[in-house]
């Protein structure tokens, strides 16, 4: 078994890549739009954003939290190597206006009720 592993293995790297397959340079700023919408707009939908140690919370409980109508986040990365900036726009069931909210670093994201 072994001996079919390396096989397939070494004959692999022979073949090598496609000789159609050509490299190129990844453009920068990468840029990605992402936009989730409730499935009841009267009701909303839950948001959790989690950044660093720090929980932001909309929808989870109606009385402290107002319910997400859509939600548009906005992932750059301005260069190789740079820190990922994250732009969030959330409109409540609640508020005729729009929150903004700007992180840096690890974003991630708990969506409920809200598809993309």
């Amino acid at each position: 078994m072994k001996r079919l592993i390396r096989r397939l293995f070494f004959g692999a790297l022979l073949v090598g890549p496609s000789a159609n397959a050509v490299a190129t340079e990844i453009e920068y700023p990468q840029i990605i739009k992402t936009r989730y919408e409730a499935v009841d707009q009267k009701k909303g939908g839950s948001f959790v954003i989690f950044s660093e140690r720090e929980k932001i919370f909309y929808g989870l409980d109606p009385k402290l939290f107002p319910s997400a109508r859509f939600v548009e986040v906005t992932q750059i990365t301005p260069m190789a190597g740079s820190v990922m900036l994250t732009f969030v726009e959330i409109k409540t069931v609640a508020s005729p206006v729009s929150d903004y909210i700007h992180l840096t670093g690890n974003v991630r994201f708990r969506i409920g009720g809200m598809t993309p």
